[in-house]
């Protein structure tokens, strides 16, 4: 009886897999349960060996000099900060990064085909909606959390909306829900453009409107910059003819309601229109609330990576390091490569930097030089390198949410490799 419960779970790995998906932005808990089980599976049913992969070897190679860079920072190194830093913190820190990596591996069972790629970025379209609801829910009506559900096993948050702050919806924090919904918003785009069925189109049209208007209203630069992005990634050079004149136009519009040269009636009409909070993020105003700029963060990154170049300091040690010098508490150092490097190393840092480089090169390739015009991969290859570069300037990755969609995407990617191979 037993061995017939397991035959039948492992033929629905793929079923468990889109369930956990669909659930992944709102209920997280019970999400990463049906995904890790589905991975499992297939990781049973995978028949080609792990290891002889380029980008497992690579993989491979950095999780054991991360693994390295964790003994050595633990027994070897004479920390300045010591006294400060858990040494067992940097041992957890590899959670953010080598079950990911094996991820990558076994999603790929899952995203082989063009049909498998289309059905999970729709998918994930579907799962983002209670994102969008929650978030027009808060700014509009004043839904106000945190709704916790079972003992707190799922949290929706809902924070209060103030003069500064911005839309989160079921996210922590503005910046996290923008990130979500801008790696989301080519999904939607590609998806309408592959759309034949009116009804579908109808509806993606709808979903594309909110995705767009909640990415206006989490306040967030990062990503209304990351939107912005999308439509030249997506449908290529053919569009720079008019997506050019668009970014000079809201380039001048910004200048224009920002600038006290051209101050008067018809500005102040202009800005009467957009919310203040909005404005704010392009004055110095908007910039008087933090309490340390970019660049300082960077130079306070820069010297704790030349301390320990070789092996980082370890996991979690910024915010520790940079709260003892400052007095003040920053989460991270704002860029993911950074945050790599103080925590393991710049090897580990070069190694994932080359990781990287192969495959959204070796995917490009494939996929803008391919004769069929298949916006759903190009909407992967959008999204993967849309929040990479929004990562240089702030880190929403640490969110197990994001973090697990960055690492389909990227498995995506592989496929894509793959497939264009064996046609």
């Amino acid at each position: 009886m037993l061995k017939r419960f397991f035959i039948k779970l492992i033929k629905k790995d793929e079923i468990l897999f889109k369930f956990g998906l669909f659930l992944l932005p709102s209920a997280f808990s019970f999400s990463s349960i049906f995904i890790l089980l589905s991975l499992l599976i297939q990781t049973y049913k995978r028949k080609e060996s792990l290891f002889k992969n380029f980008y497992n070897q690579i993989l491979l190679s950095l999780s054991s000099l991360m693994i390295l860079s964790c003994i050595v920072q633990n027994l070897i190194i004479d920390k300045k900060y010591d006294f400060l830093i858990e040494k067992y913190v940097t041992w957890i820190g590899l959670f953010n990064w080598i079950p990911f990596f094996w991820i990558f591996w076994a999603a790929q069972g899952f995203l082989k085909t063009t049909k498998d790629r289309n059905d999970i970025s729709l998918i994930l379209i579907l799962g983002t909606i209670p994102v969008i609801l929650s978030g027009i829910g808060q700014y509009f009506f004043n839904w106000i959390g945190p709704f916790k559900l079972f003992n707190g096993i799922i949290i929706w948050y809902q924070r209060p909306i103030n003069e500064i702050s911005g839309l989160t919806g079921l996210f922590n924090h503005a910046n996290y829900a923008g990130s979500w919904l801008t790696i989301i918003f080519p999904l939607c785009i590609a998806q309408i453009c592959n759309s034949r069925n009116k009804f579908k189109f109808s509806f993606l049209l709808i979903l594309l409107v909110g995705i767009g208007t909640c990415i206006f209203l989490t306040n967030s630069r990062n990503a209304w910059g990351s939107s912005l992005l999308t439509m030249p990634l997506v449908f290529g050079v053919s569009s720079l003819w008019w997506f050019l004149p668009f970014v000079l136009f809201v380039l001048s519009l910004v200048l224009f309601l920002t600038n006290n040269i051209f101050q008067g009636q018809f500005q102040e009409n202009l800005s009467n229109i957009l919310p203040n909070k909005v404005l704010l993020e392009f004055t110095s105003e908007g910039f008087n609330h933090l309490n340390a700029t970019r660049m300082e963060i960077l130079n306070s990154a820069t010297n704790i990576i030349i301390n320990n170049p070789i092996f980082g300091t370890g996991s979690g040690s910024f915010p520790v390091i940079f709260e003892f010098q400052t007095g003040f508490w920053k989460g991270h150092s704002h860029n993911i490569f950074t945050e790599l490097a103080i925590s393991y190393g710049l090897p580990s840092t070069i190694i994932f930097i080359i990781f990287l480089t192969f495959l959204l090169f070796n995917s490009f390739k494939k996929i803008y030089n391919y004769p069929l015009k298949n916006f759903n991969d190009k909407a992967y290859w959008a999204a993967s390198s849309i929040f990479l570069i929004s990562q240089l300037v702030d880190v929403q990755y640490f969110d197990g949410r994001i973090s697990l969609v960055f690492w389909l995407l990227l498995a995506a990617l592989k496929t894509i490799i793959d497939e264009k191979k064996l046609i």
